[in-house]
């Protein structure tokens, strides 16, 4: 899912999300906007990590949160030899008819250690707070912890939470993220999802996928990136939604 890791890849995954110094995820998860797509070795030493990044939506779990506006994110994020990692980020969103406002800030602590040459175990804890122009369905602010196995090439997590809706409702999601294809500067990076949401009285159990591919051209410290995401079946409407989002990051 982390200088800084996507969606992205939040915590984990995020994903467009927060990302932890590269040595243990490509984000993702959420997300290839903000994260690296490849891993790289682990370092000998702590690190810090700053970047900064821009893309044309923000997207979480292939929703829009955004409403398909441009956003800007800082993220600073630091790792420990010992396993010890934490970041957070702000960002900003060019809204229809307000100028640029504040629109999120994620914040993460975690634990990974190695179990094997080619296995990492990872722990943690991540927080998400929305401004007023927040798009999505679920709540505001969104606490999750999360447990999950890290490869060389592919990463899992599963992310608990006891209010995923602002009304005390809990949600389970489980997420994939692989580095698919890897050569020279390019890389070409996949997620899928799967959200169990709250589950409202009188109505069947149900779950939303979610999906991201993308593309990435690094420049050094600079990279560009092209994704495709999405989601559904929507709770209420049954429909999908998918949109291309455009970005760029750079590491300092």
């Amino acid at each position: 899912m982390r200088a800084t890791r996507s969606n992205t890849w939040r915590g984990p995954a995020a994903r467009a999300v927060p990302c932890r110094i590269r040595r243990r995820r490509a984000r993702g998860l959420h997300g290839l906007a903000i994260c690296s797509i490849g891993l790289v070795p682990v370092p000998a030493m702590a690190q810090t990590g700053f970047e900064i990044s821009v893309a044309s939506d923000d997207r979480f779990r292939g929703q829009t949160v955004s409403g398909d506006r441009p956003i800007g994110t800082a993220t600073l994020a630091y790792d420990d030899v010992r396993g010890l990692y934490a970041g957070i980020s702000a960002t900003v969103v060019a809204t229809r008819d307000s100028g640029v406002r504040p629109h999120r800030s994620v914040q993460y602590v975690g634990y990974a250690r190695r179990l094997s040459g080619a296995l990492t175990f990872d722990i943690g804890i991540t927080n998400r707070v929305y401004s007023r122009f927040f798009t999505g369905d679920y709540a505001r602010r969104l606490t999750e912890a999360y447990v999950g196995l890290i490869g060389r090439r592919v990463q899992s997590h599963l992310y608990l939470t006891p209010d995923y809706d602002g009304r005390g409702g809990e949600a389970a999601y489980v997420d994939v993220n692989a580095t698919l294809v890897e050569h020279g500067p390019w890389s070409l990076a996949g997620h899928g999802g799967v959200l169990t949401p709250p589950r409202d009285p009188g109505r069947p159990r149900f779950i939303e996928l979610d999906w991201r591919l993308g593309v990435a051209r690094r420049f050094d410290r600079l990279a560009i990136t092209v994704q495709w995401a999405g989601n559904g079946p929507n709770h209420d409407s049954g429909r999908w939604q998918s949109g291309l989002i455009l970005g760029a990051r750079r590491s300092f």
